[in-house]
Formats: structure tokens, sequence, C-alpha cells
């Protein structure tokens, strides 16, 4: 249920800082809604109007060609290592030499459907980024990651990550310096990890390479222990109840003692899946309501556009 504005715009709230936790528990009925306006104590509550609709690229990508990698291999603390799998993504690029920034794209537990994962390439391309968008389930055979053994699959996808990195830091058209990751769920679990300062130990610190930020859409927070040491931007619905954003809100002064900039941008009367078009008459996945939500989708692009540019350009 989405309350519009006057002039088809939508007001959203952008609550970074200090946040209750409590306030933003989502209700289990999709009926029962959140206040549209949520009081934090001591908190930096920023309002805003966002017109409805979506940034369109400066210039749309090419078909993404398939390209295979290795994920990284882990250090095991004898010294010895363990062999990263076989991966493979979507590779697109902005036309000319380069070297250009880029972005790595991890998708949910289930993957990402091809309406939004065109969407997305092709933002990133005309907004000028290589992007590489990894699959993570297809050459495992897996149809899923959203039930059970899910979280090792998820620790696996961090070195999935990492090997996507080490792949584009080869290629002549990216600078290897200026490299983000946008993750969706699972993905942007994955992501927090990558901003994790035990990742930079345990990859980093032996390849000299690493993320220069990271931005989650409705990620899995409550595993995530921190500090982040990258910037972060966190995007989710205050009902969203497959990963709720209470558990990103009870964190989040634990993960800025890493001293960089890390944001949560909460939207209120907005579920998990916000992001995917796919995803527009709603429907129950996993026992979860899942629904695009077209002007909470419209904001996050603009964040994240602005965020990958402060960050990398």
């Amino acid at each position: 249920m989405r309350r519009k504005l006057k002039d088809g715009a939508v007001q959203q709230s952008a609550m970074i800082g200090r946040v209750d936790p409590k306030a933003l528990r989502p209700n289990r009925s999709r009926e029962t809604l959140l206040p549209r306006t949520v009081t934090f104590p001591a908190a930096v509550v920023v309002t805003l109007w966002c017109v409805v609709g979506a940034p369109i690229g400066d210039a749309l990508a090419g078909p993404p060609e398939r390209v295979g990698f290795e994920g990284a291999s882990q250090r095991l603390i004898s010294g010895g290592l363990i062999r990263g799998d076989r991966i493979e993504g979507y590779l697109a690029k902005p036309e000319g030499a380069g070297p250009f920034p880029a972005v790595i794209g991890l998708h949910g537990c289930a993957a990402m459907p091809g309406t939004t994962r065109r969407k997305l390439v092709d933002e990133l391309v005309g907004w000028g980024y290589v992007v590489l968008l990894v699959d993570s389930l297809a050459t495992r055979g897996i149809e899923h990651a959203c039930a059970g053994g899910f979280s090792d699959i998820a620790g696996n996808r961090r070195w999935d990550a990492y090997g996507a990195l080490a792949f584009l830091a080869r290629q002549t058209f990216v600078d290897p310096k200026r490299v983000a990751a946008v993750g969706f769920s699972q993905g942007g679990w994955v992501n927090l990890l990558v901003a994790e300062a035990s990742s930079f130990e345990l990859f980093g610190r032996h390849s000299n390479l690493g993320f220069r930020t990271v931005v989650a859409f409705n990620p899995v927070c409550k595993g995530v222990v921190g500090p982040l040491v990258i910037p972060t931007l966190i995007l989710i619905g205050a009902l969203d109840q497959w990963t709720p954003a209470a558990h990103c809100a009870e964190k989040i002064d634990a993960w800025r003692t890493g001293g960089q900039p890390i944001e949560l941008v909460v939207y209120p009367d907005t579920h998990h899946g916000f992001y995917y078009q796919e995803l527009q008459s709603g429907r129950t996945v996993f026992g979860y309501w899942l629904e695009y939500n077209e002007e909470a989708a419209a904001d996050a692009t603009r964040r994240m556009r602005e965020f990958l540019n402060r960050h990398l350009n």
C-alpha cells in the first residue's frame, strides 16, 4: 500500500544517524502499516520530495558478455590455500578504452530477474561504469539459496566477489583502484561482509586489491559484526519482513567505529524486493511478502548514483 502525494510525488523519509530499532520492526500483517513519520530520539531525520520516475542512463549498454573467472582462494592460518570455485558472470562496459571505474553486481538468493538485470546494467554503464554481474548459482548447479544451507553459500559468495574484483583488475579498461560492489538481499549481505575489516585481513592484505565502496539493497544485517571499513550505503524498506530494517539500525553505531561513512536509508510503506520491477503486483515468497515500489526504487537509484559518484570519481 502506497499513499501518493499531490503532483505524483511521494514523501520518503531517509533516516540517517541514530535510529530506534523498535520503530522499524515490521508488522507481519500487510494491512497494518507502520506510521509514515517515526520519531527517533537524537536522530537526524531528513524528509525529501522525489518526483516519480527513475533517472535515465546517459547511454544504453550493449548486450552483456558472458565471462568466467575463478573465485578468490581462501588463505588458511596454516598458510595453505582453498581454491575458489569457477564462477561465471555478465560483463558490460561503456564505449572507449578506459580505464573506467567498475561495479560488481551481486544477486539475491534466487539470482536476478532479467528485466531488473538489464535495467541495472543499462543504468550503470550509462553512468560510465564497467559492470560485472556475478552468477554465484548457475555454475554450482543451484536453483536458489533461499532455504537450508544458504549461510554457507553466502560465505562462499564473498570469495566470488573478490574473484570478480581480481578478474576486473586484470582488464586494461578497468581502474582497479575504483571498484564498488552493489548487492541485493543475500548479495547485499555479502557486500556488508566485504566491507568488514576481517575481509581485508583475509584477502586484501595479500593481493593489494580492495573494494572502494559498497551499496546494499535489503541486506541481511543481523550476522554482520563490523566495523565496516569502506563507505557503505544501505537501502531498505520499513516493512521488510525477510531482512528487517531494525537489524541494520541495531548495528549502525558499531559499524561506524571504523571511521567510514555508513548511511542507512529506510523507506516507509516499503517491502522486500522494492527495486525489482517484476514484483509490481507483489507476491509471497518463502513466507515473506515481496513488492516493487516505484517511488522507493527511483529514490534508491538516485542515491546509488550519487554515492558511487562521490566515492569512485
